[in-house]
């Protein structure tokens, strides 16, 4: 077994048992309920990656690829929720821009799994992978950009009204959120969004099970 392939195994392993974990400690609660769902994206785009890099050149790992961005789009989506849900509110969120964002998700999600505008091809050039974007990649884009982006800002906002033990656990909520999430951006959304490559994408599953689990403590 490689090293790359014990290693990704693990995260995907640890983001599991995560999301079981936080699910069962109270599964009446929606920000459990979100959390689980959000880990169980992540442990899903961390497995497609892999996949869809190993198996590149071939029609499963370009099938696998275009799971691994249908788990992303999801995931951003899992993770709006979870920040509107944390601490402790007992509803899901109804507002505009949440059923925008969900109505983004739903539609990018499908076409991201079933159709080549986000994905194109999946192929090996030399000894790496080599992504080839369709149309609606930097819609993708935008739609990652813009769901992450709303996300900082709600639990900022929620900060500066908080107070006491809430407070407490929504700056380790964006602590945890705010390092490795800027590196995941940069490894799989940036750089292939600015040079065309993918190079970097096996990084990324790292830095998220960092932020999973700061999550989790948070």
């Amino acid at each position: 077994m490689s090293t790359k392939l014990l290693v990704l195994s693990l995260v995907t392993a640890l983001n599991l048992w995560l999301a079981l974990l936080v699910y069962l400690k109270d599964p009446s609660r929606w920000v459990n309920r979100a959390f689980a769902v959000f880990a169980l994206m992540v442990a899903g785009w961390t497995a497609g990656t892999y996949l869809g890099t190993t198996y590149a050149g071939t029609p499963t790992g370009l099938f696998v690829g275009r799971g691994a961005f249908a788990m992303a789009g999801a995931m951003a989506y899992a993770l709006l929720l979870f920040l509107h849900v944390f601490p402790a509110s007992s509803t899901l969120p109804r507002s505009f821009p949440v059923k925008i964002f969900g109505l983004l998700a739903a539609v990018l999600t499908a076409v991201a799994i079933s159709t080549p505008w986000i994905l194109a091809t999946l192929t090996i050039e030399g000894s790496s992978p080599k992504v080839r974007y369709g149309p609606l990649y930097p819609l993708f884009a935008f739609y990652i950009f813009g769901t992450v982006g709303y996300s900082f800002l709600t639990v900022f906002r929620e900060i500066r009204v908080a107070r006491g033990v809430d407070r407490l656990q929504l700056r380790y909520l964006f602590i945890g959120l705010l390092i490795p999430g800027l590196l995941v951006t940069v490894t799989n959304l940036l750089i292939p969004l600015a040079f065309g490559t993918s190079q970097f994408s096996q990084y990324g599953p790292l830095f998220s099970f960092l932020m999973i689990a700061m999550i989790a403590h948070a």
